[in-house]
């Protein structure tokens, strides 16, 4: 039997398969996984501080902490964040963190539109058997980091800040260090910022960090789709009240 014959006899399964086409269509709306990357991974790389406590040769500043700035293309919800960085001479026992994610002012984090904080402790810290060849005589290795938090809804197209930072505690040979992309290392083109009063005020810095923000968003059907779908529910439509048609008509003849 074909398919336009079964349109014809069996009006509910007009229904059943107009339904299947939305929920195939509706599979494709929605994304699950990696929402944006700033970067992981080189085999050599530069870093900054980004620590809540004083930094070597900082003196009596509160801390310095490291800032890096991202476009979303579709509505997204964040609920996992992975970056990438190293400790200063060793690990902490405790590797607690804050993720700060701020409005856009300027070309800088808007120090006064904090949009959402995270305090993440014990976040999941895996080696990349990676070091920095850079000064051999203190190699540094590079680490992994990745930290699930609390559901945090972002706009398309809208430029927000996302500033991490250890808040392990204020051991001064515990220094987390923030891993710099490598091309915008060599070039010093980057587009960063950094704070030396904890957030309070930033300023530029010609770096960028390795960074991934990941979750689910709401991706727009690709235009063909949304023609495949049109065509499709035209074609449905039409055979629908031709069939309905044709019941009239043999109701008609068998009176």
């Amino acid at each position: 039997m074909n398919l336009q014959i079964l349109f014809l006899s069996k009006g509910k399964d007009l229904k059943s398969i107009y339904s299947l086409i939305v929920s195939l269509l509706m599979t494709q709306c929605c994304f699950a996984g990696v929402l944006y990357s700033n970067g992981d991974q080189f085999a050599d790389f530069g870093t900054h501080y980004s620590k809540s406590d004083t930094v070597p040769g900082g003196g009596s500043l509160l801390g310095q902490v490291m800032a890096d700035n991202f476009t979303l293309s579709s509505d997204s919800t964040i609920d996992s964040v992975r970056w990438w960085g190293a400790w200063n001479f060793f690990k902490p026992a405790i590797d607690d963190f804050t993720i700060n994610i701020y409005g856009s002012d300027n070309g800088l984090p808007d120090a006064s539109n904090l949009i959402a904080s995270r305090v993440v402790g014990n976040v999941v810290e895996t080696a990349t058997g990676l070091s920095r060849s850079s000064n051999p005589s203190f190699p540094m290795a590079l680490f992994e980091f990745q930290a699930d938090i609390a559901p945090l809804n972002l706009q398309a197209n809208q430029e927000y800040w996302i500033s991490i930072y250890d808040t392990a505690g204020s051991n001064t040979s515990q220094y987390f260090l923030w891993r710099e992309i490598e091309a915008a290392w060599i070039t010093g083109s980057g587009a960063a910022a950094g704070s030396t009063t904890l957030g309070a005020s930033w300023g530029g810095r010609p770096v960028e960090f390795a960074f991934q923000l990941e979750g689910s968003s709401a991706v727009v059907p690709e235009p063909a789709s949304a023609l495949i779908f049109l065509a499709m529910s035209g074609q449905l439509l039409a055979l629908r009240r031709r069939s309905q048609s044709e019941h009239r008509l043999m109701g008609r003849t068998n009176a």
